[in-house]
């Protein structure tokens, strides 16, 4: 893994132009140093980036798999839904047709039975 460029002998230098002793200034300029190198460690390299960002692509892009699937899955039940709602619609027709002609029967047949069963 690459190291971050950190130039110890500028900072020190840098500490020491704005006041502060040699000693101080080594000093911090060593703790920094410390410090950069202990977070070189938790870096992420580009490599590294590029590799897990092509894996959650691949990730993405087999969801989006299932999804299209799905989605065509859905696509079959509606059409089989359709189909089902034009046969019952054409059942519904048919009785309602079935309706019209039992009205007519009991009209025709038991009404005046009934009559004849007040009357007689």
């Amino acid at each position: 893994m690459p190291q971050p460029a950190f130039d110890v002998l500028t900072y020190s230098r840098d500490l020491e132009s704005t006041g502060l002793s040699r000693q101080q200034a080594e000093a911090i300029a060593r703790g920094m140093t410390l410090m950069v190198t202990q977070q070189a460690e938790s870096l992420v390299t580009r490599e590294h980036f590029d590799l897990n960002r092509a894996r959650i692509d691949q990730r993405f892009d087999h969801i989006d798999q299932r999804f299209d699937q799905v989605d065509r899955r859905f696509e079959q039940v509606n059409g089989r839904l359709d189909r089902v709602e034009d046969r019952l619609s054409g059942v519904e027709k048919r009785l309602s047709g079935h309706t019209v002609l039992l009205s007519v029967i009991t009209l025709a047949v038991v009404v005046p039975l009934l009559q004849s069963m007040v009357t007689g």
